[in-house]
């Protein structure tokens, strides 16, 4: 898989800047293109009044609406164009749209190579919650989860958590164009006596196509397993590459524990795929 082209969800956020920063370094990394999407949602007008005036306050109430988008595209363009400028030789494509956000990005998000999204307390906003839902779970592409701006000796080491799943090597697939760039490769998995400790070896040959480097290691089960990979990867200062895991109900997704746990707490890059 080549990385041609790089998502990057952005609002009218400035503390947002990271992100940019990422995709276009990611751009300029595999010679890709910066896709930003900007989606607003749909606004739900509800007259004040009824009976003679309530054209006129519907006619207010849209010019209101509209004038405050304006402000905000003002504002996200602002962000967008303050990361481009380090960044001059990557291509650069914009597409603005009002309508229901999971469905815009995930519509984008399945032509494009890899998303960059956020993590932390960002998906406490009901737009980033969208965003991650769209990119992560239901565009069928990998996205990479930043909490802050991008040092290139991260994407120098790489450690790869391996567990006997679809999702971990959907995940490891989508990795490859930066495993090939990748000075060190650490491929991890927690010890629970199963499949995927036994299939260690397999996995550490198939990376060594891929990587000039790979060692791998058997973490003891004997902590939580998000912790330990991400104080793993913060120990090395390497991009962590994960499957994403979720249940799915009728209204709501639920997460898996580490899923969940990493989504939330890390502070490295985080390659995931579902």
């Amino acid at each position: 898989m080549a990385i041609k082209r790089v998502l990057l969800p952005i609002n009218d956020d400035g503390s947002l800047e990271p992100l940019a920063s990422m995709a276009f370094l990611l751009g300029e990394m595999f010679s890709a293109q910066v896709h930003r999407l900007f989606v607003q949602s749909e606004a739900r007008l509800v007259p004040r009044f009824e009976g003679p005036t309530r054209h006129e306050e519907e006619f207010f109430t849209v010019g209101a609406v509209q004038g405050k988008r304006r402000v905000i595209a003002v504002r996200a363009h602002s962000v967008f164009k303050a990361s481009a400028k380090h960044f001059p030789n990557v291509e650069t494509k914009f597409h603005s749209s009002v309508g229901d956000l999971a469905a815009v990005f995930t519509r984008h998000g399945r032509l494009a190579d890899i998303a960059v999204i956020c993590s932390q307390y960002k998906f406490e906003k009901a737009f980033w919650t969208d965003v991650q839902n769209a990119t992560l779970f239901r565009s069928g592409q990998p996205v990479l989860i930043v909490s802050s701006g991008p040092r290139k000796s991260q994407f120098n080491k790489v450690v790869v958590a391996w567990k006997e799943s679809p999702q971990a090597a959907r995940a490891i697939a989508a990795a490859r164009p930066l495993l090939a760039k990748a000075e060190e490769v650490h491929l991890v998995t927690i010890d629970d006596g199963g499949a995927a400790v036994d299939s260690l070896q397999e996995v550490e040959e198939y990376l060594l196509l891929h990587s000039a480097k790979v060692s791998s290691a058997i973490l003891p089960a004997k902590r939580f397993a998000g912790l330990q990979l991400l104080e793993h990867a913060q120990n090395l200062d390497a991009l962590l590459v994960m499957g994403a895991f979720s249940h799915l109900r009728v209204k709501e997704r639920i997460l898996g524990g580490v899923t969940d746990y990493v989504l939330r707490e890390s502070m490295n890059p985080v390659l995931m795929m579902h």
